[in-house]
């Protein structure tokens, strides 16, 4: 779908934005990285590795050419505008554009969690970009392991090479070559790691609005029910798959809150916040769809085989602080548990639920005695009606350690909820749960200092938890 050249003199929304004729004097050449459905009218329907040129764009969206050839071998060719959203598409001759690039990922065992997804086979590989050194790396999947090669650049980066005496002019170079030849890897690449997340458009379409009408919304499946809310499998415009949280009691300042902080909160470990509809009740809030639940949900779904590695429990930890480190000076959580982390396709964490959430104010953020909260996830000085703030929610980060290595047990097993909180107060501590490590029960008695200052901060806590899952680079001979 897409909408042909318009003849009127107004803008339209059938019209690029104003600055078009700026932008093709500059031709730039795109690649789509991701298959898009369109979902209006005014929208350009993708297929991955469709070539286009961007003729014009907004803050989130670009507005595209495509030119086809008809069919029967004619000379002439069909074009093609429509919008599409900004990270579908990539520059043509970019690295970001390649099938095998994934710009998501940054440490080895996020990498090592991408290929050992069933559906890759021997020699699946990706290419990445490290945090740590801003260097290339090529991890390749061979038997039950991922194996790790830094790529070595040479002078002013023109150069990728595993070993000095086999160099390449480009990444791609780099890739044929040991698509055809082992040359000392673990396996020979074959298909580049599947992916199976897509970018989350930042709204539901270029011209849409945060209030949305409700007619435009359809349930179809409801996956979740809280005290507050309901949340429901939905449409938006009869196209575009959507979670749809509707409120059952309507306390309008807790949802204006709660609309306020997720329209300010833009990243990929947290849950995105697509629109709204509050001119009518139940109010709702429309965000991205997690078809596959909770990390909660997960976990206790691999209780009975515990076949879950220690790394792969560490990721998802790992990926948790990395959100945590972007609110944590922006917001409050105070709802910080597995089940209010939900997963990918790919099982990448997203941080949900902001019911609680407070604007990050020293001081100003008591929970109101009316309102029901997590007591076995709550810090100590919370009970002593002193403020949330976010070592907090680093106490609540401890407790859910347990959860994830008990496969989804709830914290103090055995315990009610009051005898739990005169323990904490007496000074008292979990116990280190059946088989965790010593050095990761360390970390959780670090985040359950009675003293708020002396918890660790989650930029900390992200480098104590990669420290226990290091995993080696590997060197061709």
């Amino acid at each position: 779908m897409g909408n042909s050249a318009c003849t009127c003199k107004r803008c339209c929304p059938c019209c690029p934005p104003k600055n078009e004729e700026q932008s093709l004097s500059r031709k730039r050449v795109f690649r789509s990285i991701n298959n898009y459905p369109s979902r209006t009218i005014w929208d350009l329907e993708l297929k991955k590795g469709d070539i286009l040129e961007v003729t014009g764009e907004n803050e989130h969206w670009l507005y595209v050419r495509r030119r086809t050839a008809k069919a029967n071998g004619s000379k002439y060719f069909v074009e093609e505008k429509g919008y599409v959203p900004r990270d579908f598409i990539k520059p043509l001759d970019s690295v970001e554009a390649e099938p095998w690039f994934f710009e998501s990922v940054k440490t080895r065992i996020d990498a090592r969690c991408r290929l050992q997804r069933p559906e890759n086979k021997e020699g699946a590989f990706l290419i990445w970009k490290c945090n740590e050194n801003n260097l290339y790396y090529l991890s390749v999947w061979s038997g039950l392991h991922a194996r790790h090669y830094r790529v070595k650049q040479g002078e002013n980066d023109k150069q990728f090479f595993l070993v000095h005496h086999k160099t390449f002019q480009t990444l791609c170079e780099l890739i044929e070559f040991y698509s055809e030849n082992k040359s000392g890897l673990c396996a020979k690449l074959h298909e580049p790691c599947v992916k199976l997340d897509q970018p989350a458009p930042l709204t539901l379409s270029f011209e849409t609005k945060w209030e949305v009408d409700r007619s435009s919304l359809t349930k179809i499946k409801k996956v979740g029910s809280g005290e507050f809310a309901e949340v429901w499998q939905g449409l938006w415009n009869n196209t575009t798959e959507v979670a749809i949280k509707e409120f059952k009691d309507v306390n309008y300042l807790n949802i204006k809150t709660e609309i306020n902080i997720m329209k300010e909160l833009h990243h990929e470990r947290l849950l995105k916040l697509y629109a709204v509809c509050t001119n009518s009740e139940p109010m709702c809030l429309v965000t991205e769809l997690m078809k596959n639940g909770s990390l909660k949900k997960f976990l206790i779904s691999h209780k009975e085989k515990q076949d879950l590695e220690f790394s792969v429990m560490m990721d998802f930890a790992v990926q948790i602080t990395e959100g945590m480190i972007y609110i944590e000076n922006k917001i409050v959580h105070r709802d910080l548990r597995a089940e209010n982390i939900l997963l990918t396709d790919m099982q990448c964490c997203k941080i949900a639920d902001f019911g609680l959430a407070e604007i990050n104010l020293a001081g100003s953020n008591r929970i109101s005695s009316d309102i029901k909260v997590p007591v076995k996830w709550i810090a100590p000085e919370i009970f002593e009606n002193k403020a949330y703030t976010s070592k907090s929610d680093v106490w609540s980060f401890g407790i859910l350690l347990t959860e994830i290595v008990t496969y989804g047990d709830d914290p103090y097993p055995g315990m009610e909820k009051m005898a739990c909180v005169r323990s904490i107060q007496r000074g008292e501590r979990m116990e280190r749960p059946a088989g965790c490590p010593e050095e990761l029960y360390d970390i959780m008695l670090q985040c359950w200092r009675s003293n708020p200052e002396e918890r660790p901060t989650f930029t900390e806590l992200r480098e104590k938890l990669l420290a226990l899952i290091h995993e080696p680079d590997s060197e061709l001979e």
